[in-house]
């Protein structure tokens, strides 16, 4: 047993989730060690990926995007899986190493990693984009969870979803400025997609909201 499912198993069996907050398994604080230094020859080992749950398989999933050749795997597919099955703290971990190849126009696979980018931000609402639910994050908007966190709950493996969540939303949201751009894109695939990522955003000051009214 790994030393992340160790700590999931140690979450359901009633400990202190403030035990392990800020630490090398809380994909929040990793995710925010790498977001000043983000870059696109950032090395996949500078995260320690096996700290969590299916992390292997979503590094993968990353270098198969960075390649510039085609992918010798379904990586979209792949982390967009671990996230339909409630697993997403791994998938969150990548949207940093996502960002800068749906940012640069000349990728070959910009449009897949922008696709992937905000399903472990969305939560429950991966894939739907409704009017009603485009903007929603929360399970429940009455309730929250302890440490300010969104009421997601747990994981099927025990993991905080409420953590996972909050991880991929502040990089995406640390990079709105370079997302913003993708609204105007030639590609009405790229401008969709963008728009459902940057929905995301934690857009206290209506940036993003302003942005995607301009364009309706």
């Amino acid at each position: 047993m790994g030393p992340t499912f160790a700590m999931c198993r140690d979450i359901v069996d009633g400990a202190d989730l403030a035990l392990f907050a800020s630490g090398p398994f809380d994909v929040r604080a990793v995710v925010a060690s790498i977001l000043p230094g983000l870059r696109g020859d950032l090395p996949l080992d500078a995260v320690p990926w096996g700290n969590f749950p299916h992390g292997i398989e979503a590094r993968e999933a990353v270098a198969a995007l960075r390649a510039d050749g085609e992918p010798g795997m379904d990586a979209t597919g792949v982390l967009w899986g671990l996230c339909a099955n409630d697993s997403r703290a791994a998938a969150a971990l990548a949207v940093p190493f996502l960002i800068p190849l749906a940012t640069d126009p000349h990728h070959p696979h910009r449009a897949a990693a922008l696709g992937a980018l905000p399903g472990p931000a969305r939560a429950r609402y991966f894939g739907v984009a409704s009017r009603e639910g485009f903007l929603l994050h929360r399970t429940d908007s009455a309730r929250r969870a302890p440490y300010g966190d969104d009421d997601y709950g747990y994981e099927v493996t025990g993991y905080p979803a409420g953590w996972s969540v909050a991880a991929a939303r502040s990089a995406i949201t640390a990079n709105t400025p370079a997302l913003l751009p993708l609204l105007d894109d030639p590609d009405p695939a790229i401008r969709v997609d963008a728009a459902y990522g940057l929905a995301a955003v934690a857009d206290f000051d209506h940036i993003v909201r302003t942005a995607l009214i301009g364009g309706c």
